[in-house]
């Protein structure tokens, strides 16, 4: 699907949910002329940085089971602010096992010509149903990590496991950069075996935590590196 622009993360708190979000509120606030859907195909709702939480997926499953989606309806439930519609994802998380690819799959063909881009937040687990679905049709899929060893190390980890599956990475995105650290750009091209080109820098922000406790996206704050950074990579999308 190429209006589809997934979001992997390497582990736990790369911040993929930020990230995604980010770079679509920037594009819809940018391109009012677009119609953008941000959405959570993960096994968690991704609302921790919406004042108002949307609904969850898991409030259609009954239409998804009984292949009942339909675009114009879908908007409807969808909550948005002007061209940007969100979506959360699995609200009560022992659902997670009853959503499996072929779902996310065909949600996706159904709402998919009613928006111009489609940012998926596909969060970080491999076994996941729904961001195995998302990522195998995804017209581009980005995977986040940090300069973090554990990131890295559970990267090198899944590479075999996402090649069997089909997931084809187009950029990779090393989030809360610092560019005194020493897994520079260098280090991590050889570590991750990928070449430099592919890499992009999301810069450090020192707001991350206020951004948990008041529901929003580090676009709201003085952080002009993180914006720029944001914006770039919104541009080459």
């Amino acid at each position: 699907m190429h209006n589809l622009i997934s979001f992997l993360g390497a582990d736990h708190k790369v911040g993929t949910t930020m990230i995604t979000q980010s770079i679509a509120e920037t594009i819809a606030g940018s391109c009012p002329d677009l119609k953008i859907l941000f959405l959570a195909m993960n096994g968690r709702d991704s609302v921790d940085y919406f004042r108002e939480a949307p609904i969850g997926i898991d409030s259609l499953k009954f239409h998804i089971d009984n292949r009942m989606i339909n675009g114009d309806e879908f908007l409807k439930t969808c909550a948005h602010r002007g061209n940007h519609y969100m979506l959360a994802g699995i609200t009560n998380e022992r659902e997670a096992r009853y959503f499996h690819p072929a779902m996310a799959g065909y949600i996706l063909e159904e709402v998919a010509p009613e928006f111009d881009l489609i940012f998926a937040d596909c969060g970080n687990d491999l076994d996941n149903g729904l961001a195995i679905g998302t990522l195998v049709v995804s017209g581009e899929s980005y995977l986040i990590s940090t300069q973090q060893e554990s990131s890295l190390r559970r990267f090198i980890k899944n590479k075999a496991l996402m090649r069997d599956v089909r997931i084809e990475i187009s950029g990779y995105l090393i989030n809360k950069y610092q560019e005194q650290d020493p897994y520079g750009f260098g280090y991590l091209s050889g570590r991750m075996e990928v070449n430099k080109e592919q890499l992009w820098k999301i810069s450090a922000s020192g707001f991350s935590r206020q951004a948990e406790q008041e529901y929003r996206t580090l676009l709201e704050y003085r952080n002009e590196e993180y914006k720029t950074d944001i914006t770039a990579l919104a541009n080459r999308i």
